[in-house]
């Protein structure tokens, strides 16, 4: 993930306040860190910086840096929070360990995945061999001549799935590793010698491993044929025996005396070429009929496919394009568009796109499928794009200035952020706790707490106030924020009111009309994706790239041509962004009456 240079997007200092949400978010990833491990990992005092980056492939994410050695990273829009290598240094059980010899790193750094063949494991195999966990698991690498981790990934599979696999196959997928990016980003310290890994104790006489055997996945294709088909053999027998074993008693009791011998099942057939190209076109046709069917075109030929013809594969098959006579997806598509099902069209150059589709041809008309061969729900998306969920933006109000003392005494402190009933209710129940309203009042006796935090020094001294004009008073008294709330994340608090997204037009060489468009990142929209559901959209070239004349961290999408009301449209009716945090709608090309 991070073999090619990155760029960086933004730099901010981390507060006090948000090392404390940092830290919560830490001890919720790995639950067994101690207390006093959390505050090394994410220090009280000392500096800490966000960093927000863009790989090569147009990802976004996020790393915080201590001391200039980064310490985390994540995918922006993800919730699993991954140590670095200089952080696994410091803490190296943070992450359940694999162990391979010292060649493999260098592979691994050249962008190659851990395969299984290449894990060090201690004794006879066993279920337990690899430990315990689930598929999609945060994993560290280390080496059998030092237990410092020099990678981390995510596991191919689960502990069970691995130890089925008979050692073949992926094992890890590597997302950071020594010497790529994200450690030059750092110091660009060498890794302590902790010792031999646990793994290696009692096995110094072992010499069977060659050291410089090649565990990549070409190698690995050189395994003779009769094996593999041994290690898949010998895989589904014990995978039907243990699920024999765990079908509960209350089945079992349901089960009937006509019921079919289980060695009388049917083994699983495994489809041939002709037979993937027909299940192809039935997922195909299927997905016009389902998830597709009013589907907003052009869509990418890649986005129809993961997202329609997938999940509209029968229970029990697999697709797979290139076990098929066609081997590629555009071939496939290619022999659609002869039979007159859809168009296809590359825009911009190398990016298929299906442009349109005839639903009234006879083999979409004709077609029909069981519905109950699928039951994976298959959701429509309408246009083709993941769905968004648009943030929750609530306006706040942050403990600031003359009003620190008053909500002290009521348990907050300084930088607390509450909404309008909160302010209200403590307010409310301060007054009724110190007898300040007399029954049948309206006015407030001030004592010298509140007399503080509502009257300015200019004003001299008040005895009474109405408790409208308190309450008034104390939040106009109170630094403006905006609490942005994305799903199940953090919740993201922005001081002062919130930026909207603004839209601009431009002129460029060739008096050439551009639009420009700013702050959608802050709304929980990424950059780089909405540019390309623009560029789709409107068939015209886009960028995304620092803003120009704009402060540092700013980024600007850039569309050829007047492409206002579109832009405003996909953020309104898509993304659910409300009207009044957009500016620049009036600049649509007017529509001829």
């Amino acid at each position: 993930m991070f073999l090619k240079p990155f760029r960086v997007k933004s730099q901010t200092q981390v507060k006090g306040s948000d090392k404390k949400k940092i830290r919560a978010e830490v001890a919720l990833s790995f639950p067994n860190v101690q207390e006093e491990d959390l505050q090394q990992m994410v220090p009280g005092k000392g500096e800490m910086t966000l960093v927000r980056l863009y790989s090569t492939k147009g990802e976004s994410f996020n790393v915080y840096q201590v001391q200039k050695d980064p310490f985390f990273f994540k995918f922006e829009k993800e919730k699993d929070l991954f140590p670095t290598v200089y952080m696994l240094w410091k803490f190296p059980n943070l992450l359940h360990t694999f162990t391979t010899q010292p060649p493999v790193i260098d592979k691994l750094a050249k962008g190659a995945d851990l395969m299984l063949p290449g894990i060090v494991l201690k004794g006879e195999m066993t279920p337990n061999s690899y430990g315990k966990f689930d598929k999609n698991t945060p994993v560290a690498v280390n080496t059998t001549t030092n237990q410092a981790p020099m990678a981390v990934g995510l596991t191919y599979h689960s502990s069970f799935d691995m130890f089925m696999s008979g050692k073949y196959g992926k094992g890890v997928s590597v997302l950071h590793v020594f010497g790529d990016h994200l450690w030059e980003m750092g110091s660009k310290a060498l890794p302590p010698q902790l010792g031999q890994p646990e793994v290696m104790v009692g096995m110094e006489d072992k010499q069977d491993e060659d050291p410089t055997e090649d565990f990549s996945e070409e190698a690995q294709d050189q395994h003779s044929q009769e094996e593999v088909e041994e290690d898949l053999m010998a895989a589904e027998i014990m995978e039907s025996l243990i699920l024999k074993e765990e079908e509960s008693e209350e089945e079992t009791k349901v089960a009937t005396d006509d019921s079919t011998p289980a060695q009388e099942e049917p083994e699983k057939e495994i489809l041939g070429p002709d037979q993937m190209d027909q299940l192809l076109v039935h997922c195909f046709l299927k997905a016009w009929k389902t998830s597709a069917k009013t589907l907003e075109l052009p869509v990418l030929t890649s986005n129809f496919y993961r997202r329609h013809m997938v999940p509209s594969c029968p229970d029990g098959a697999t697709m797979d394009v290139k076990k098929s006579n066609y081997k590629k997806l555009s071939k496939f598509l290619n022999a659609m568009q002869k039979r007159g099902i859809i168009e296809v069209k590359e825009f911009p150059k190398g990016v298929e796109n299906i442009t349109s589709v005839l639903r009234e041809h006879n083999d979409i008309v004709a077609f029909t499928f069981n519905k109950a061969e699928t039951t994976r729900k298959v959701e429509s998306t309408g246009d083709g794009t993941k769905s968004f969920v648009p943030p929750t933006l609530e306006e706040v109000h942050q403990v600031s200035g003359e009003t620190v003392k008053f909500f002290l005494r009521n348990g907050l402190a300084k930088g607390d952020v509450l909404n309008t009933a909160q302010v209200r209710e403590i307010v409310t129940n301060y007054i009724k706790r110190e007898g300040l309203q007399k029954k049948g009042e309206k006015n407030v006796t001030l004592n010298p707490l509140l007399h503080e935090a509502v009257v300015n020094r200019k004003e001299g001294y008040k005895e009474t106030l109405r408790w409208d004009e308190i309450f008034s008073r104390m939040l106009g008294k109170m630094a403006p924020a905006v609490r942005i709330t994305r799903n199940d994340a953090i919740p993201i608090i922005r001081k002062g009111k919130l930026e909207p997204i603004t839209i601009a037009l431009a002129k460029r060489s060739g008096n050439k009309k551009v639009t420009l468009i700013y702050n959608v990142g802050i709304y929980g929209i990424d950059e780089g994706e909405f540019a390309h559901q623009v560029q789709i959209g409107v068939a015209a070239s886009t960028a995304v790239g620092p803003a120009e004349n704009k402060p540092q961290g700013v980024i600007q999408v850039l569309i050829q041509g007047n492409q206002v009301a579109f832009v405003g449209k996909l953020l309104i009716e898509t993304y659910k962004i409300p009207r009044k945090y957009i500016r620049g709608l009036e600049l649509a090309i007017k529509s001829k009456k």
